[in-house]
């Protein structure tokens, strides 16, 4: 009985190879030609295969994946549709398996051995394994996207797209898909640039494959904003051979990886990459223990309510803070500052181009007054950059003077109980379509007060979550645990402690635990304009 075992899996391999050809018809006779072509790629080595596979199987693939169960999947890296692993086709039911015999001649015909032979000809990868199969299919829809990583988990070595859209649909720049490639910031550092420097777009037929190497791999895939526009696509991995295959070797991730390794971010950089570029934290001066008529009509009182000035609100506010460790308060902002700073940053996204369900440029916005600020491993958004210049900077500059002044800390202490000692903070703008901050430990020992004032225009659009833009607090265990952001997270839903949704003229005040992170989801295109912020965080003096 186990010889004809042996016997049938010798035949279904030699059917399995000699089919190959058939399913790739001309392909292994270019592979001098993507060679060459995948050596001179930038802004790292890649290959775009047009036409891939034979146009009749594919459109079979298509068919078949258009039936499969997809599951949304959102975390702060990513949204999007995914179908099961098709790598485990072999363990469904014969009737199961008669429903995808297609996708099955695919999968077996790519994880072949003459198919791997040809990606590490093109590649020069050296062996790839023919035991460990990986894939998936995924639908991105109108919002879903996918944030910079590098694909370094395990023992990935090359990493493939296959697309499969519409073929009688053509995309342009503007309905986003595209695959980002970015380059390093320099020679000297492992850390992406602020922008990619190569954008692929979705092409029916077309498969892009590229070696998997921490810090140089660096991708990303726009979101999705054309009307009735789908990226069906198939992702999968290469692996290295595993132990009993030939050209395995023990200490091949090791002996590959050993310069390339200090790139990655769950090994040596999150807490550098956040805070890289962020404001020294400054001292306060001693706090007042009271608040006086000299203190209401200072800074304060040019930009905040009155409400929360009089000292039975503040009481309140208080009380609420000791019960919850945190508080939301509406209209925070007096009338005048508020009705100017609506007219003015609604007037900047107007000009700038932002929101309408279309891509923007990577540079939009920038302009003296504002930088952009990454890494975009970690984060991306515009900072105001001092001196301030243009009108909407100006403003929220006189706003983050205020919440880094001793008089707000003195506030803070009479609406929190807490002393806050030490402060730094931010005057930031997330741009729709480009902008976001992945949850990355920080390695804090001591609590932190958080101080975030929320400036996003038509709340109302903002609410659910579905344009992006919230501020989300996760319990992030241990600061041992990965965080790059190519280890994407699974516990998705799992360990949210507060969720806040943009808002306009709305200051959340957090205590925040150490282990804890948080993040500003990416606002997608769909969003009304951009979400504004103020965003400071405190020390506190020991009680």
């Amino acid at each position: 009985m186990p010889e004809n075992n042996e016997a049938n899996s010798a035949n279904k391999r030699l059917r399995t190879e000699s089919s190959v050809s058939l399913c790739f018809p001309g392909l292994f006779s270019r592979t001098q030609e993507l060679s060459s072509s995948y050596k001179a790629a930038q802004p790292f080595h890649h290959s775009r295969i047009t036409p891939f596979c034979s146009p009749t199987l594919l459109e079979g693939v298509r068919q078949e994946m258009l039936k499969l169960h997809y599951t949304l999947k959102e975390t702060d890296i990513f949204k999007y549709h995914q179908s099961g692993d098709l790598a485990n086709m072999d363990g469904l039911s014969a009737k199961e398996r008669e429903q995808l015999p297609c996708l099955q001649q695919l999968r077996d015909a790519l994880y072949s051995q003459e198919f791997r032979d040809f990606v590490s000809q093109v590649t020069g990868c050296g062996p790839l394994s023919g035991i460990r199969t990986d894939m998936s299919t995924n639908r991105y829809k109108q919002g879903d996207h996918l944030l910079l990583h590098d694909d370094v988990i395990g023992d990935r070595r090359v990493s493939y797209i296959i697309y499969l859209p519409d073929p009688q649909s053509q995309w342009l720049p503007e309905d986003g898909g595209g695959l980002e490639l970015y380059p390093r910031e320099s020679q000297e550092s492992w850390a992406p640039a602020i922008r990619p420097t190569q954008v692929i777009a979705p092409k029916w037929n077309q498969m892009v494959l590229f070696t998997v190497l921490p810090g140089q791999s660096h991708h990303a895939v726009q979101e999705v904003c054309g009307k009735d526009k789908e990226r069906l696509s198939i992702q999968g991995w290469f692996h290295f051979p595993q132990p009993g295959e030939p050209g395995y070797h023990a200490d091949q991730l090791q002996t590959l990886w050993q310069k390339g390794a200090q790139s990655t971010l769950s090994q040596v950089e999150a807490k550098k990459q956040r805070e890289q570029g962020c404001p020294s934290t400054q001292p306060l001066q001693p706090l007042k223990p009271s608040i006086d008529k000299t203190l209401i009509d200072s800074t304060l009182a040019r930009h905040i309510n009155p409400e929360y000035l009089n000292p039975k609100v503040m009481q309140q506010i208080s009380d609420r803070f000791a019960d919850d460790s945190y508080i939301k308060l509406s209209v925070f902002l007096n009338h005048e500052c508020a009705q100017k700073l609506q007219q003015v940053l609604t007037r900047t996204d107007k000009e700038d181009g932002v929101g309408g369900c279309r891509m923007p440029g990577y540079e939009t916005g920038e302009r003296a007054g504002w930088k952009p600020e990454g890494s975009p491993v970690v984060r991306r958004f515009l900072r105001v950059e001092m001196p301030a210049q243009d009108e909407a900077a100006c403003l929220l500059a006189q706003l983050q003077d205020m919440f880094g002044s001793d008089e707000f800390a003195c506030w803070l202490t009479h609406v929190t109980t807490l002393s806050p000692r030490a402060c730094r903070g931010l005057a930031r703008r997330f741009r729709a379509g480009l902008d976001y901050t992945l949850g990355t430990p920080d390695g804090a020992t001591e609590s932190m007060l958080d101080a975030v004032l929320c400036l996003a225009d038509r709340p109302s659009m903002w609410a659910d979550g579905s344009v992006g833009g919230y501020h989300c607090y996760v319990d992030g265990g241990s600061d041992n645990a990965s965080n790059d952001g190519s280890v994407y997270r699974s516990n998705e839903d799992d360990g949210i402690l507060l969720t806040t949704p943009a808002a306009w003229n709305m200051l959340t005040l957090v205590l925040r635990e150490p282990g804890v992170v948080q993040f500003v989801k990416y606002v997608g295109t769909a969003a009304p304009g951009s979400r504004w912020d103020i965003s400071f965080e405190y020390s506190i003096a020991d009680e």
